[in-house]
């Protein structure tokens, strides 16, 4: 198995200092994180293992972002994320693809290739994209939009995951 570098102290405390974790599940072994990669065949960002190592689950008092929504034209939308704890994530790709979408034209489905890692609460994934290249250890973020109808089922967030964890912001009143 691999060194595991995601347990280095500076990325934890880089972590603590940006996301202002209030409640988590608990963490989880290297051997559970790689047998998801294994599983999914992929490799995930070196700081999104450093979370779920020690914050499975994570809820965050800054949890909003901003993004420039294709849906809305491009004007900036405003959302949350809550984490899904990663026992969660293979379930919630199941239900996806088994339910009620499973009827839904086919761009309207959830695509290979994206693995979700935490909601906005509104039935939107917030997902790692790999469709376009499976071998990345640092895929962009993007969301993925349930309703049907919409013109861009999934739109763009980030480059990467350390640009997502930076975009975190608390709600403005």
């Amino acid at each position: 198995m691999e060194i595991i570098d995601y347990c280095a102290p500076y990325l934890k405390a880089y972590l603590d200092e940006r996301l202002h974790i209030y409640r988590d599940e608990g963490g989880l072994s290297a051997d559970i994180i790689h047998m998801f990669e294994k599983l999914y065949n992929i490799k995930l960002p070196t700081l999104y293992k450093t979370l779920i190592h020690h914050y499975n689950g994570a809820r965050l008092e800054n949890d909003c972002f901003d993004y420039a929504d294709l849906n809305l034209n491009g004007e900036i939308n405003s959302d949350t994320i809550a984490f899904d704890c990663l026992d969660k994530i293979d379930h919630s790709i199941e239900n996806i693809k088994s339910g009620e979408e499973s009827d839904w034209p086919i761009e309207y489905r959830f695509e290979d290739g994206l693995i979700p890692f935490g909601d906005n609460g509104g039935g939107d994934m917030i997902c790692f994209d790999y469709r376009n290249d499976k071998t990345t250890d640092n895929p962009p973020i993007v969301i993925w939009n349930h309703d049907m109808g919409l013109k861009h089922r999934v739109v763009f967030i980030a480059n990467n995951f350390e640009e997502f964890i930076n975009m975190l912001h608390e709600p403005e009143d």
